[in-house]
């Protein structure tokens, strides 16, 4: 017979959110372990890296990714949200999961919080844990959403793989996210891969200029792994 969860349960929920993406996407069965261990009440925020590798005439820089934490007690007596834009980190530091299997012509970005969204991820750690050791029920949740990719330039005709990867510990390599490509990401759905618009500033077919942001596009669909943590 199986004990009963905790009174007070934080679910870590890694959201996906690219571009359309279809409920069939490819989470590596070897990462599920991995995820599941991952706990967003002590996590270093400072530590927490996302990166996305995939071909270079993809830009998935400033604005490709978001960071969410959200806990509510069932007593309304907490109810939090944050939203932090997760940014380029100046020092582009790949580890040996990063470029193991890298492609021609695939690069990848490694992002992170800012110094301030830190600080204030770290406030709503402590905050969570003192009502977590008060017994008071809560659920709550850690979701890292992409949704801003655009194009520097035409995309290759084969297949685009794309992967994404998350780590919360500097002295620990990435974990895989999600294994999947580009052109897959469309053909479950009824959009065409077209859709995915060049960035800013970008002459359709032509190079990107460098330093540009990349254009927004929001997404709709999304797929989770949802994992309980102690």
């Amino acid at each position: 017979m199986h004990p009963p969860p905790p009174k007070s349960a934080f679910h870590a929920s890694l959201l996906l959110t690219t571009l359309l993406l279809s409920a069939c996407t490819a989470i590596p069965i070897t990462s599920m372990y991995s995820l599941s261990k991952l706990d967003p009440m002590t996590m270093d925020p400072e530590q927490i890296r996302v990166a996305i590798r995939v071909n270079e005439s993809v830009n998935a820089t400033q604005g490709s990714a978001q960071i969410i934490t959200s806990y509510k007690t069932e007593d309304g007596s907490m109810s939090e949200e944050h939203t932090f834009n997760v940014q380029l980190t100046n020092a582009q530091t790949l580890t040996p999961k990063l470029t193991r299997g890298l492609l021609p012509g695939e690069q990848v970005t490694v992002m992170s919080l800012t110094p301030e969204d830190a600080h204030t991820m770290r406030g709503f750690q402590k905050r969570l844990i003192a009502f977590k050791s008060a017994d008071v029920e809560g659920t709550g949740s850690f979701t890292i959403k992409f949704g801003k990719l655009c194009l520097d330039k035409e995309m290759p005709e084969d297949d685009v793989p794309l992967t994404l990867f998350v780590k919360t510990e500097t002295n620990e390599d990435y974990i895989i996210f999600i294994k999947t490509n580009l052109n897959d990401l469309f053909s479950d759905t009824d959009n065409n891969i077209d859709q995915l618009p060049f960035c800013e500033g970008t002459p359709v077919g032509g190079a990107s200029s460098a330093g540009r942001e990349p254009s927004p596009k929001k997404t709709n669909q999304t797929t989770h792994l949802q994992a309980q943590t102690q």
